[in-house]
């Protein structure tokens, strides 16, 4: 198999063809030599003393070995699979005496566990040159950037972090005003169905779900670690296409701030125009 030009059947797992011209363009492959097989998968998880979390092997089944290269190989922007990471030999520089004040503490490599619930977890993947990927026994993915000790739950599969990674991708390249607008509300579904915006079926799970129209990209997100409520995520093509959904979310919840990317194309005009409507928006 070509490491340049490979074909996208080499992933085990289901991919929508959103997530596979995401791969095309951005040169996301599979490098057969960076996976491995269910024996020497349990023999490395043997050596380095780690258990065996089934959902480990179905990751390193299914996209083991994905890459997209970053400035140097050795330092990826997206890497999937245990393997692939002791074959760029991360294991052997692990720290295994991480601050206990950490939102992820680490043990022995691979494992770690999450500050605030002790959930075990194992490093899989890297996100971003500054991230890393970690899944949980039952298969959730977890963000961490070390940098800013900050984690995030993104999915509740391997499959459908990839589904979201294109998603996203897709509705910034778009939506050309892309800052999105956040409300620490759970009414994602509410507002769904009210503006009649059907549902990104493959890119949703217990975890995450997803609706779009040509105009609205809704998000419930996961909680926080600052909260146990989901969140509400809009991004619209143009302000007048936000407003009827913030509206929504400012009905149901009243009390509740938006925050808005204002960083970000588009950020500053729908702070505005949301605080022109007298809805709670915070700087």
């Amino acid at each position: 198999m070509s490491q340049d030009r490979p074909s996208l059947d080499a992933f085990g797992g289901r991919l929508s063809e959103r997530v596979r011209a995401f791969f095309s363009r951005e040169r996301v492959f599979r490098d057969a030599s960076r996976t491995c097989d269910f024996e020497r998968l349990a023999g490395e998880l043997e050596r380095l003393g780690a258990p065996w979390f089934d959902k480990v092997f179905e990751l390193e089944e299914d996209f083991g070995g994905l890459v997209r290269r970053g400035s140097h190989p050795k330092n990826p922007s997206l890497a999937l699979g245990l393997f692939q990471l002791i074959c760029l030999g991360l294991g052997s520089s692990a720290e295994e005496d991480a601050d206990d004040d950490s939102a992820i503490v680490s043990s022995s490599w691979p494992m770690a566990r999450l500050a605030s619930t002790f959930e075990s977890l194992v490093h899989v993947g890297l996100y971003t040159p500054e991230g890393d990927l970690y899944m949980s026994e039952a298969g959730w993915m977890f963000w961490y950037i070390p940098m800013l000790d900050r984690v995030e739950l993104l999915s509740g599969s391997a499959s459908t972090f990839l589904e979201r990674v294109a998603l996203e991708d897709h509705v910034r390249h778009g939506m050309r005003e892309y800052a999105a607008t956040f409300f620490m509300a759970d009414a994602g579904p509410a507002v769904a169905e009210a503006l009649g915006l059907p549902s990104v079926e493959e890119a949703s799970d217990a975890v995450v779900s997803h609706w779009m129209g040509p105009s609205l990209f809704v998000s419930r997100l996961p909680p926080t670690a600052a909260s146990d409520t989901r969140r509400t995520r809009l991004v619209s093509r143009a302000v007048k296409d936000l407003l009827p959904a913030a509206r929504l979310v400012a009905e149901r919840a009243p009390d509740v701030s938006a925050t808005v990317e204002t960083h970000l194309p588009g950020g500053r005009e729908r702070f505005d125009a949301l605080r022109r409507e007298g809805i709670l928006v915070s700087e």
